[in-house]
């Protein structure tokens, strides 16, 4: 096999492939095994019969495009781990030559970019103090207050009151769980602060060549998301448009600069978690399909509304974004 990678930008190439007939005699006979276990012939049981009976009987055309297909999928395989192809997709497939003693073929690749990234490490950020005051945590309180109002009358702030939210001795303790939870919430924000602030620098500093492909399907998960947040206000995708007087084309192409820029952001951070080695264990996964899991009631319900692979794709990359924005985080903070 002998094959040409022809770079056209940092994220696509033609890769023309071309197979001897050393190569193709294996794959022919891989084609008429495979075909021949379909053949029934007298005396034999199917598939059993020996591949010198089988040759004749079976359509010459059928044993060539099979071991067509057999001869690119290997080659294309091969040929990905060989050269450490990361790849996104695969288009404008062409077959040049399909004969028993030679077949070429060309596809165009779109890979992830290769870009030089930004010193990530040496962006710095000094991290807020969080402090939760006495006021912020009377005004929570008078809030969960009002909610158990019954008949138009509020609860008394007793100890008693205390004890009928839940797990708490006394109006002392739920006033540290309020402050408790108001700091963890504040600390939170503080830290996405951070990952947005440094995340941000290496993007502004990083010069990359966002795939075509790879915008589309964020524009695709942007305007699902929309529709999705309609729909739980009760409002269709189109009569929203038709309110805002905008297709959905025109809004893609506005959104188009966000979606590049949130594309570029997740190159960056896939090209961390490879110089820093900062991968999902398999178990991380399964944890957080088994909570999310626990929104449906039985295991054919999420079978019927769930695309499991889909799923499992997508809390691996919100895990791996985590990872990389806490580490991030880590090394920005000033001392």
């Amino acid at each position: 096999m002998k094959y040409q990678i022809n770079k056209i930008r940092s994220y696509q190439a033609d890769l023309i492939v071309t197979l001897d007939q050393k190569d193709l005699d294996y794959y022919l006979n891989e084609a008429r095994k495979h075909l021949a276990n379909n053949l029934k012939i007298k005396g034999f049981r199917p598939g059993k019969a020996p591949l010198e009976i089988t040759k004749d009987k079976l359509d010459k055309e059928e044993v060539l495009n099979t071991a067509f297909n057999f001869a690119f999928k290997q080659s294309f395989g091969d040929i990905l781990i060989k050269e450490k192809i990361d790849l996104i997709d695969a288009g404008k497939f062409e077959v040049k030559e399909n004969s028993p003693v030679q077949m070429t073929y060309s596809v165009s690749l779109t890979v992830f970019p290769e870009f030089e990234l930004a010193g990530y490490k040496n962006i710095r950020v000094k991290k807020n103090e969080v402090f939760i005051s006495e006021e912020e945590i009377d005004k929570t309180i008078e809030f969960i207050r009002n909610s158990k109002k019954q008949n138009g009358t509020l609860p008394e702030l007793t100890d008693e009151f205390a004890k009928s939210l839940g797990q708490f001795r006394d109006l002392k303790q739920l006033k540290e769980s309020v402050g408790e939870g108001l700091k963890e919430e504040k600390e939170i924000k503080e830290s996405q602060r951070i990952q947005a602030f440094v995340l941000d620098k290496i993007t502004e500093t990083t010069k990359i060549e966002a795939p075509p492909s790879l915008i589309g399907q964020q524009l695709d998960q942007m305007i699902l998301n929309l529709d999705a947040d309609l729909h739980r206000d009760g409002m269709e995708l189109g009569l929203f448009l038709a309110k805002i007087n905008k297709t959905q084309d025109e809004l893609r192409n506005e959104w188009r600069p966000k979606a590049e820029l949130l594309v570029k952001k997740t190159l960056i951070v896939k090209k961390i978690s490879g110089i820093e080695g900062i991968k999902i264990d398999s178990e991380e996964i399964k944890l957080r399909m088994s909570q999310f899991f626990q929104n449906f009631s039985t295991p054919n319900e999420v079978q019927k509304n769930v695309d499991l692979q889909k799923l499992a794709g997508q809390i691996e990359q919100i895990l791996l974004n985590q990872k990389v924005l806490s580490f991030l985080e880590k090394e920005a903070i000033q001392n």
